[in-house]
C-alpha cells in the first residue's frame, strides 16, 4: 500500500528520531570545547546504514585547514580524502588545530572491509586495509556537506562498520547500447560513494561486441558497429579498459567482465561466420529485442573452443579480477552443459574463478563455479546444496531496467508488471539463500539509449541495492533509509546524477524524468 505523502514524511521523521535514540550509547562524551557543548549535534545521514553508530553530545567545528596523517600503505584512501578536502576548500597544514588521521591496524576484530570512524577533538579513521579506509572516507564524506562552506559542523560520533556481504554489485549492459568511458568513470565514483564494489560489464550480446580482441579484429569492426535499434554503437580499446580497471581499483571497485556464451552471440557470428553451423543462414548483425535465437555451433569443437580460449586469454590479460563471467543464459542446446563445463575449466586453468548465470548449474563442474541467479523460479536448491556461491539478482527485485514505477515509459515489465520501485528493491533479504556472496542490481540497455536514461534507472535504486548488500535485514528500515538517503540529495546533485525524482524521497513526481 502506498502511504499518503504526509504520513510517509511523519513516519520517516519518527524513524529518524528512533534511530538517533538507539544510536546513542551510554558512554560519557569526551571533553568538549564551550562552543561544542552548546551546540546541537548535526544529524548522521549515512547510506548504507553502519553496523554501529554512537552519537555523542556536541560537535566538531572545522574551517580553513586541517592536519592530515596517512600511511603510505593506504594510497587510495589518502587520495580520496585529499580529493574531499580539496572539494570542500580545506587546506592541509601540519600545524592546524584539527587533525585527521588515517590508521592501518592489525586488528582481527575488523574484517577486511571494516572500519572505525571517530569524530571527537579530531577525526580518526581506522581499518585493516586500504579498502576499509576508503569506506571510512566515504562515510566521513556523507557526514559533511556536498559543497564548500566557510565552516563545517560534524557530529561527535563513533562508528564501527563492516559489510554483511563481500559482493555489492552493479551490472551494466553496454552490449545492447554502448556507454562511453567517461560515463563509466562517473558511475564508478557514484558506486564508491555508496560502498558498492563490483562493476559487472556485460560486454557482448546479440546486438553488439564492445571489447577489442586483437587476434579477432572483426569482432569490433563488425560487432562493435552494431547496436539495438535506437541505441549507441561503439567499442572499447584494450588500453581504455585497462585505464578503467585502474580507475576503478583506486576507488575500491573491481571490474568483472562478461563474455556471454554460447548463446546471445549474433554479433560474434556476424563477425566470424565460421562460428555458426554450416546450415545457418542468419549471419547479419542484429538490432532487435528478441533473445534465444543465436548459438555458437557446439558441434564444431575444433573451431569454437580455440576461439573461446583465445578470446578469454585476452580478456584475462585486461581484467585482473579473480572472477570472470562466461554468461550461459537463455539457450537451449544439447551440448550446452558440456560447453559450460569446458569453458569454466578453461577459466579455472587460467587461475580465475568462473561465473555463469544460474542455468549453468546443470553443467558437471566443481562447486567453485559461481552462479548468478536472475530467475526466482529456477530450481536452484540442488546447486546450493552442492555449495555453489550465489550472486543474487532476482529480476523482480534487482532488474532496474524495469520501471521506477508501474508504467514508466521506455521500461520493461516482463518480469514484474508493477515495475521495480525503490521500496521493492529495499525489501529483499539475501539471507534466504545460504550460499549467497552478495547482490547485484542489473541494468539491461535495450531501452536505455542515453546517459541521462541510465542515471534515471540506476539512481536512487542502486543506493537501495548498496544497503541491502551492506546492512543485515534485521537492522534495515525503509522509513529510516528514506530519511537518510533523502538528506544526501545534494551529494548526488554535486556528482551530476540525473536521478529519478523519487516521490518517497520527496524528490518530485512520477511524471518527471527521462
Amino acid at each position: 500500500m502506498k502511504l499518503p505523502t504526509t504520513y510517509a514524511v511523519l513516519l520517516a521523521c519518527l524513524s529518524a528520531c528512533l534511530f538517533a535514540v538507539t544510536a546513542t550509547g551510554c558512554n560519557p562524551a569526551p571533553p568538549a570545547t564551550p562552543a561544542a557543548a552548546e551546540a546541537t549535534a548535526p544529524p548522521v545521514h549515512i547510506v548504507p546504514l553502519p553496523q554501529s553508530v554512537d552519537v555523542q553530545s556536541g560537535e566538531l567545528q572545522v574551517s580553513g585547514a586541517v592536519a592530515l596523517e596517512a600511511p603510505e600503505a593506504a594510497p587510495n584512501a589518502r587520495r580520496a580524502l585529499e580529493e574531499l578536502l580539496s572539494t570542500l576548500g580545506l587546506a592541509q597544514d601540519a600545524s592546524a588545530a584539527i587533525r585527521i588521521r588515517l590508521q592501518l591496524v592489525d586488528d582481527a576484530a575488523l574484517p577486511d572491509e571494516g572500519y572505525r570512524l571517530r569524530v571527537g577533538e579530531g577525526i580518526v579513521l581506522v581499518a585493516r586495509t586500504d579498502a576499509g579506509l576508503l569506506h571510512a572516507v566515504q562515510s566521513l564524506r556523507q557526514l559533511l556537506p556536498a559543497q564548500a562552506q566557510p565552516q563545517y559542523r560534524l557530529p561527535r560520533v563513533a562508528i564501527t562498520d563492516a559489510p554483511a556481504y563481500s559482493w555489492r554489485g552493479s551490472s551494466v549492459d553496454v552490449a545492447r547500447s554502448f556507454l562511453p568511458v567517461e560515463y563509466l568513470e562517473k558511475h564508478i565514483d557514484r558506486m564508491a560513494f555508496f560502498k558498492l564494489n563490483r562493476l559487472h560489464l556485460h560486454l557482448t550480446d546479440d546486438q553488439g561486441w564492445r571489447i577489442e580482441i586483437k587476434r579477432y579484429p572483426k569482432l569490433v569492426e563488425i560487432g562493435g558497429a552494431s547496436a539495438v535499434k535506437g541505441g549507441r554503437s561503439g567499442w572499447y580499446t584494450q588500453e581504455e579498459l585497462k585505464h578503467l580497471v585502474a580507475y576503478a581499483q583506486a576507488r575500491g571497485v573491481t571490474l568483472v567482465p562478461e563474455i556471454d556464451m554460447p548463446g546471445h552471440v549474433q554479433a560474434m557470428l556476424a563477425s566470424y561466420n565460421e562460428l555458426a553451423c554450416d546450415d545457418e543462414d542468419n549471419l547479419s548483425t542484429y538490432d532487435g529485442l528478441e533473445v534465444g535465437f543465436s548459438v555458437l555451433c557446439l558441434s564444431k569443437p575444433d573451431v569454437v573452443y580455440p576461439f573461446v580460449r583465445n578470446v578469454l586469454e585476452e580478456v584475462l590479460a585486461i581484467f585482473p579480477s579473480q572472477e570472470i563471467h562466461i554468461g550461459g543464459d537463455e539457450i537451449k542446446d544439447p551440448l550446452y552443459a558440456d560447453f559450460v563445463a569446458r569453458t569454466a575449466a578453461m577459466v579455472r586453468e587460467m587461475g580465475r574463478t568462473p561465473i555463469a548465470w544460474e542455468e549453468g548449474s546443470v553443467a558437471d563442474t566443481g562447486p567453485d563455479l559461481m552462479l548468478q541467479l536472475w530467475n526466482e523460479g529456477y530450481a536452484i536448491d540442488a546447486a546450493v546444496a552442492k555449495g555453489h556461491p550465489l550472486i543474487l539478482s532476482p529480476c523482480t527485485y534487482f532488474y532496474i531496467d524495469h520501471g521506477n514505477y508501474a508504467g514508466q515509459p521506455q521500461t520493461y515489465d516482463w518480469c514484474r508488471k508493477e515495475g521495480v520501485p525503490l521500496q521493492r528493491v529495499y525489501s529483499f533479504d539475501p539471507a534466504r539463500y545460504p550460499t549467497a556472496v552478495g547482490v547485484e542490481g542489473a541494468l539491461w540497455s535495450e531501452l536505455v539509449h542515453a546517459d541521462a536514461t541510465a542515471d534515471d534507472r540506476l539512481w536512487p535504486r542502486l543506493a537501495a541495492v548498496a544497503e541491502v548488500a551492506w546492512t543485515p535485514a534485521d537492522r534495515r528500515d525503509y522509513a529510516g533509509f528514506v530519511q537518510r538517503l533523502g538528506a544526501l540529495r545534494p551529494h548526488l546533485d554535486a556528482m551530476g546524477v540525473r536521478y529519478h525524482p523519487e516521490p518517497d524521497l520527496g524528490w518530485g513526481n512520477r511524471d518527471s524524468g527521462p
